[in-house]
Order: structure tokens, then C-alpha cells, then sequence
């Protein structure tokens, strides 16, 4: 049970509209749900973060399949079960393969067919396990994908966790699917 009360535009402020119309916009489903019916409560946080969700939906320089790659780990990290939810038929849409995803839901490492998917699976991993990465794992990363790449992989990984945050503490169930454990 969600720990916030369904956003009713009518309740909101002007800007609070606005934003909730322009989130909208932006998004295949007709109610604000997920993380941006908590954020929206604060403008100011809620604007800057549905422009960062928007570049990694619309404009990365990482392949959109590196992105959800990631957003993946950084929700199943999280064990952000909303998130999850909308994210995991998005991964497969980009091309991840289900026997990836079911790894990453069994946190168990994917056997990959592919060595982008393998890097930034080993980058984020260490990531998240050490809050850095090493030297060598920051070269390999660069040269593969370049500084603008490396900086939108741990971008997206942090914007992610906070997510998972926010989605967990308000308790926003999954949208659809089957929940994380």
C-alpha cells in the first residue's frame, strides 16, 4: 500500500498542474504514477529529474539497451519493484534478452553474448559494490565508451537508485508483472 495518496490534479498547485501535464505528456499512461507522483510534491526536485529520466529515454550516447542494462541493476539493486515492473518489457523492446533479465532478476550474472552488455554489467557492478570503480575498469569503460559514455553510465546508475528511494520509501507497488524478491 503506497504511503502517498493518488495525486488528483484538481489538488494541485499551478506549477504542480503544469508539471503534472507536461509529465503526462511524455508518457504512454493517462495518471501520474511511479516515482513522479511523489516528486511531483516538490517542483523543484521533480523537474530536473523528469529531464534526466527524458535524455535516457530519448537522446543517450549509450545504446538504449546499455541504458535499460542499467536501469535494470539499479532498480533490482534497489529491489524498486515499480520501477522493475515498467522497465523490464522496455529492456526487452531495446534488446536485452530474457535469460539476461532473468539473471539480473535472480541477481545472478547474465551470460552474455555480448562485450558492451559484459562491461557495463562489470562497470556497475563494481560500482555499486565499491561506490567507485578502479583504474582499469574506468580505462576499459572510457575506451569503449568514451568519457560522455562513462559519465552517462554512472549518471544513470545514481538517478536510478535514487528512484529506487524514492519508490520504496513511499512503497509504490509494481505497475504490473511479477514482483521482486
Amino acid at each position: 500500500m503506497a504511503r502517498i495518496d493518488e495525486i488528483r490534479r484538481e489538488s494541485l498547485t499551478a506549477r504542480q498542474q503544469e508539471l503534472h501535464d507536461d509529465f503526462l505528456r511524455s508518457r504512454p499512461h493517462k495518471t501520474l504514477s511511479g516515482p513522479f507522483s511523489v516528486l511531483i510534491h516538490v517542483p523543484d526536485i521533480a523537474e530536473p529529474a523528469d529531464r534526466l529520466v527524458n535524455y535516457f529515454r530519448k537522446n543517450p550516447k549509450l545504446d538504449r539497451r546499455l541504458i535499460e542494462l542499467i536501469i535494470l541493476m539499479a532498480v533490482r539493486n534497489a529491489t524498486a519493484q515499480y520501477a522493475w515492473s515498467v522497465h523490464e518489457p522496455t529492456a526487452l523492446k531495446q534488446g536485452l534478452t530474457q535469460a539476461t533479465i532473468d539473471a539480473i532478476r535472480a541477481r545472478k550474472r547474465p551470460d552474455f553474448k555480448r562485450d558492451d552488455e559484459r562491461l557495463i554489467y562489470d562497470f556497475i557492478t563494481e560500482l555499486f559494490a565499491d561506490n567507485t570503480v578502479s583504474a582499469a575498469s574506468f580505462e576499459r569503460a572510457k575506451a569503449a565508451f568514451g568519457l560522455e559514455g562513462v559519465i552517462e553510465a554512472i549518471s544513470c546508475a545514481g538517478l536510478y537508485g535514487m528512484i529506487g528511494f524514492v519508490l520504496n520509501v513511499f512503497d509504490i507497488p509494481p505497475r504490473l508483472g511479477t514482483p521482486l524478491t
